[in-house]
């Protein structure tokens, strides 16, 4: 039998003993204690699990809270954070947290008087409330304030709020604590200056001095092999941009690696004497090491790096040949399917009403926009209300097309819009040639009318809303470019949190393209890969075999319950009727397994 791990240190207070210190506490006024047992209650149920199975402690809590939303759990917003307020009350209370001050809680007399300067700014009482208040709670004067007190902030705010970004929020603090600093030296604000502190340890990579020129020199040349920038002696099919950089990243990465482990890189004569067995250990063992000593993705990646310069275009030793051989196969991790990541992502439509929500949202996004068309001020039209549109527009193609987000953010009006029928009246063609894809297969996908009168209005009354009309780019950006990638592909991936409760990448469309389409057809992989453009059926299969699991279930479960109906398994088995025919539980023509290219357009199953 396996042993698993509680979900929890054991020796913390549950929700449930939480609830029972509150019920007896009976200096509270019973409305009170009514409220607060009501929000511990009503947690649990939001995370599924019974009140002895939740912890009082808030890091837990806030790391369930960021899977709740108020569409999933049909509660309002603002129920929401009743019972993250109420929850939070109830743990001072009773004691287990005891450093965070109350909101609204009254200030010491030097305290008070900095938050008077802070009138007028409201961003600078967000940052601040809470930093102020501890201090006046704690006892510890305006002065006194150093970074050590700021870290027993950070350290009281992850243990005790519920705020989903604690280090940022603290970040911010100290940010904005320097600015108010500055901005009120001759009012009595302390002139004592907060480190900003850096959170990120994952930043590894060395600057060019660090290597000598040699080193540099023949990652240079190497790269210009693989972009085939001399037609004699480049490779025959060169690499794209895009890939010669994700290289560069991978060598840049290992020589990081040599120089955290010690290596002296600075006279190294060239990078292939940086590549024997002893170093490649060297490095990927520094890898493996903030890995908790297991291989990724990554470190693979970094390996193959490796492997490519050194065995393929180098002249390598048999040696170095047999350890590339030998050590690969440890590092390199094989996958086949979609990755946990991305399972999960997809297990949120097996949920019909995610589903919809899904398919609704891009109308649902139009009417959100329609109704904030107009300021109270001016009757401008609102910024929010234009990225409500663009993120619809946004939306809606990735679910009738459903390509990656490089090729969504470069669209042009002028290249890949092709009218069919003409303008007025006629339906959108999107090509996109081979070239521009990352697999180098053309895209070409004809949008329904309704989406192409959508797209239609969004370009003639919302595209060039605050910038240039002769920006040709559907989501275009500033000097005539299109909008930033990292500020598209997160737009799109708020709006769907904020209005459909689903946590789903640009990206992860064509997963959900895929999922959608085999739970409704299952086995209609030929279409899915023509959908998604994949070159080979191999792709489609390997990815996407036992998505539609779930209607596979479902189509096994209307079999036995049209056996059930017709007597087959209730009660004492009937004797047999030769005269009777078989039952059928499906009409013919709609035979799931058939080549699914002759079924398109033909009617099939609908899920029950």
């Amino acid at each position: 039998m396996t042993a698993h791990a509680p979900i929890y240190d054991p020796k913390l207070p549950s929700l449930a003993d939480l609830r029972q210190t509150i019920e007896a506490r009976h200096d509270l006024p019973i409305v009170r204690r009514r409220d607060m047992a009501s929000a511990i209650r009503t947690l649990a149920g939001w995370f599924s699990l019974p009140e002895e199975n939740v912890p009082a402690s808030a890091k837990f809590i806030r790391e369930k809270l960021e899977r709740v939303h108020a569409i999933t759990a049909s509660v309002s917003l603002r129920r929401i954070q009743n019972v993250r307020s109420l929850v939070l009350a109830a743990m001072r209370e009773a004691g287990v947290s005891t450093k965070l001050a109350p909101y609204a809680s009254p200030f010491s007399a030097e305290w008070q008087c900095l938050w008077d300067l802070l009138d007028g700014d409201t961003y600078a009482k967000t940052e601040l409330s809470r930093f102020l208040r501890f201090c006046s709670a704690q006892g510890i004067a305006p002065g006194a304030v150093t970074d050590t007190v700021s870290a027993q902030f950070l350290a009281a705010i992850e243990a005790e709020s519920l705020l989903v970004k604690p280090k940022t929020r603290h970040q911010s603090m100290c940010r904005v604590w320097n600015k108010m600093a500055d901005k009120h030296a001759g009012s009595g604000w302390p002139q004592v200056r907060l480190s900003v502190p850096r959170y990120e340890q994952r930043l590894y990579r060395i600057g060019a001095d660090k290597v000598s020129a040699a080193v540099a020199a023949d990652i240079e040349a190497y790269l210009a092999h693989l972009r085939g920038t001399d037609v004699f002696s480049g490779l025959p099919k060169p690499f794209r941009p895009k890939s010669v950089k994700a290289v560069d990243g991978h060598l840049w990465r290992y020589l990081s690696a040599l120089h955290h482990a010690g290596v002296d890189l600075s006279g190294a004569p060239s990078f292939d004497a940086l590549l024997t067995p002893e170093l490649v250990k060297r490095g990927m063992r520094w890898f493996l090491g903030r890995n908790d000593g297991k291989p990724s993705k990554h470190i693979g990646e970094i390996a193959w790096a490796l492997r490519c310069y050194a065995v393929k275009y180098r002249d390598p030793s048999t040696e170095t040949a047999t350890f590339f051989a030998e050590v690969l196969p440890k590092l390199r991790q094989q996958q086949t399917g979609l990755s946990e990541k991305n399972i999960t992502a997809m297990a949120q439509f097996d949920d019909p009403l995610a589903v919809e929500r899904f398919l609704l949202l891009p109308q649902r996004l139009w009417d959100l926009a329609l109704a904030k068309t107009k300021t109270e001020e001016d009757g401008t039209l609102r910024q929010e209300a234009h990225l409500l549109v663009q993120s619809a527009v946004a939306i809606e193609i990735l679910q009738f097309a459903p390509m990656r987000i490089e090729n969504l953010n470069h669209l042009r009006l002028d290249q890949h819009f092709v009218w069919q029928g003409g303008r007025q009246g006629g339906r959108l063609r999107l090509v996109i040639p081979a070239s521009e894809v990352k697999n180098s297969q053309a895209l070409d996908f004809l949008l329904t009318e309704a989406t192409t009168a959508r797209i239609q209005r969004y370009i003639a009354q919302w595209r060039c809303l605050f910038l240039p009309k002769s920006n040709p780019y559907l989501f275009p950006g500033r000097a005539g470019k299109a909008k930033d990638q990292a500020a598209l592909r997160k737009q799109i991936e708020k709006t769907l949190w904020d209005h459909a409760a689903l946590r789903l990448t640009p990206h992860q469309f064509r997963h959900a393209a895929a999922k959608i389409l085999l739970d409704a057809r299952p086995g209609f992989y030929e279409v899915v890969r023509k959908i998604l453009g994949h070159k080979s059926m191999v792709t489609t299969y390997s990815h996407y075999a036992g998505a539609e699991t779930q209607a596979a279930v479902e189509l096994y479960g209307d079999i036995i319950t049209d056996h059930r109906r017709t007597g087959v398994a209730r009660g004492m088995p009937r004797a047999p009727n030769p005269t009777r025919k078989p039952t059928t539980s499906r009409a013919a023509g709609t035979d799931l397994f058939l080549e699914p290219l002759s079924l398109v357009g033909k009617p099939g199953r609908v899920k029950r």
